[in-house]
């Protein structure tokens, strides 16, 4: 159980990463809605097989890790919070919103991009803070060049009317 547990929440992160990413670089307002939606329910699906792993070797686990884990799995509510208000925003389908939209989902691909380098840095043996250093630079400079550009856009739509 344990194993499949894993294995469904890495894939369902891994997914949502991929469709955060479609998503924050998608012109269309429908067609964002439309991958909100899909990212909102891997999110969840996320969650759900964390919480599954966890409980089903809870008592193995020390109790560092058992609060480290229970973090995580406060983090990954916050996580669908925000890709809630996300897609709240898209269902209004408002232009000028599109900045909240890329705050939300941006604040979840970085902390999805950081389970990952978490979690590859504990299979690596290498420092946690070099990677979450890493983690968080890279995914701080991503959102902020993408909301640029999209700032761009909008000043370019404004004056051309």
């Amino acid at each position: 159980m344990h194993t499949i547990a894993i294995v469904v929440h890495a894939t369902s992160a891994i997914a949502a990463f991929i469709i955060g990413i479609v998503l924050i670089f998608q012109r269309n307002v429908l067609r964002q809605l439309q991958l909100g939606r899909a990212f909102l329910v891997l999110l969840m699906l996320m969650e759900v097989f964390l919480v599954i792993a966890i409980l089903s070797h809870v008592t193995s686990l020390s109790t560092i890790t058992q609060i480290i884990f229970g973090g995580l799995v406060i983090l990954g509510l916050y996580m669908i919070w925000r890709a809630v208000q996300a897609v709240t925003i898209l269902t209004k389908q408002h232009q000028e919103d599109q900045l909240k939209v890329i705050d939300h989902v941006g604040f979840v691909l970085i902390s999805l991009f950081d389970g990952f380098a978490i979690v590859s840095a504990l299979d690596l043996q290498a420092p946690g803070w070099l990677v979450a250093v890493i983690a968080v630079g890279i995914g701080i400079y991503g959102i902020n060049l993408r909301k640029k550009t999209l700032k761009m856009q909008m000043i370019q739509n404004s004056s051309s009317r």
